[in-house]
């Protein structure tokens, strides 16, 4: 076994991205906290405890074996265990609904996405499964099943991205095994007919007021795309302020903790507006500085998932780094306009435990796998 040193680049980019993330958190929190009578610091120090446990989780992945990392039994009790809990988002004793979303699971006091876990599992599952090449519709019958069901759970969450990303993210790792093009046309013609049907069924039944009221919420976004001042006191409110809060910060910022739209412009400004409330407050150039920081981690992983021989790491360095992709872009083209809003939070930025959790996991998967670059890896065999 031949190995390489540790990426510090990708861990050096990590913390920096950590470090901003919590400081922002305070920063955009502390005013609304205090002013309904609750600690201002109470989300920094609890996202600093998930923080502390995630940096505890990467160091013990480095010393787990290899081959029980790429193990059967990882990727299918995650994946197993996102299913479950998808189901159990629409349990009342699990299931919490916040703005007519039942897209968070609480158990044990803790409350989190289930559709998180699932992308990270799916990640694993069909690096494992695609290890070697499939050559035929039928061998792909059963990620194709799961798939389905794990998106027709999500989407009656509802959470409409979340199926966004999770076939996109599916897609790109599917495509890239060695897999004939009759197969690789199908999967592409039934992705972009899928995705096609479903925006076009939610503009026409939205403009005849025959949505579904769980989607509702969907057309609004849609309609307002590039003129939220068409609604500046509904549903166009939060982006119209996101917008003032961009153009206040300029090139240097007004300063750390003097971001104006924090203060009731933006709700809960420390979860998806979090990059509205940086640029305000540090500015555009260092907005830009915190993107490279993410593009930084994203293409590293995407180098090496080139070079990787082993095809199922790479195809968890590929799909991890497609993960971040999709989550940054999504996040940074909603607040600029450019595509409805979708709750989709900034990887490593953005208030949510669970999800700085979970995505922390998967960087620290990723930096093992990359650290250990082998010819040949003894996969344990499970039934």
């Amino acid at each position: 076994m031949k190995t390489k040193k540790t990426d510090w680049l990708m861990v050096l980019s990590y913390i920096l991205l950590s470090t901003i993330g919590l400081l922002m958190i305070y920063s955009a929190s502390s005013f609304r906290l205090l002013t309904i009578g609750a600690q201002p610091s109470a989300l920094f120090k609890r996202q600093l405890i998930f923080l502390v446990l995630s940096w505890g989780l990467i160091l013990l992945l480095q010393r787990v074996r290899v081959q029980v990392l790429l193990g059967r039994s990882l990727a299918l009790g995650l994946i197993g265990f996102g299913v479950l809990t998808l189901l159990l988002a629409h349990v009342p004793f699990f299931g919490v609904t916040v703005n007519g979303a039942q897209r968070w699971v609480a158990i044990a006091g803790l409350q989190f996405q289930p559709s998180e876990i699932v992308n990270v599992g799916m990640i694993l599952y069909l690096a494992h499964f695609f290890k070697a090449p499939k050559a035929s519709l039928q061998e792909m019958k059963k990620p194709f099943v799961l798939l389905v069901v794990c998106c027709l759970l999500i989407l009656f969450q509802p959470k409409v991205a979340g199926v966004f990303i999770l076939l996109l993210l599916a897609f790109t790792m599917i495509t890239t095994v060695q897999i004939p093009v009759k197969v690789t046309a199908l999967l592409f013609g039934g992705l972009v007919l899928m995705m096609g049907c479903v925006g076009g069924l939610i503009l026409l039944l939205g403009q005849h007021n025959l949505l579904p009221t769980m989607f509702a919420h969907v057309y609004n976004r849609i309609r307002l795309v590039g003129n939220p001042f068409s609604d500046p006191y509904g549903q166009g409110f939060q982006m119209i302020h996101s917008y003032y809060a961009l153009f206040n910060g300029g090139l240097s910022g007004l300063g750390l903790g003097n971001s104006i739209t924090k203060k009731g412009f933006l709700p809960v400004a420390e979860t998806d507006f979090i990059f509205s409330v940086l640029v305000e407050e540090m500015g555009l150039i260092f907005g830009i500085f915190v993107i490279g920081l993410l593009f930084t981690i994203i293409m590293r992983l995407f180098m090496r998932s080139a070079t990787c021989q082993d095809n199922q790491v790479g195809l968890i360095l590929l799909g991890t780094a497609t993960l971040l992709l999709m989550q940054t872009s999504i996040n940074i083209a909603s607040i600029l306009g450019l595509m409805p809003m979708t709750g989709v939070p900034l990887p490593f930025i953005s208030y949510g435990g669970s999800s700085y959790f979970i995505l922390s996991f998967a960087f620290g998967l990723c930096l093992k796998l990359a650290r250990e670059e082998v010819e040949q890896y003894a996969i344990v065999q499970t039934a």
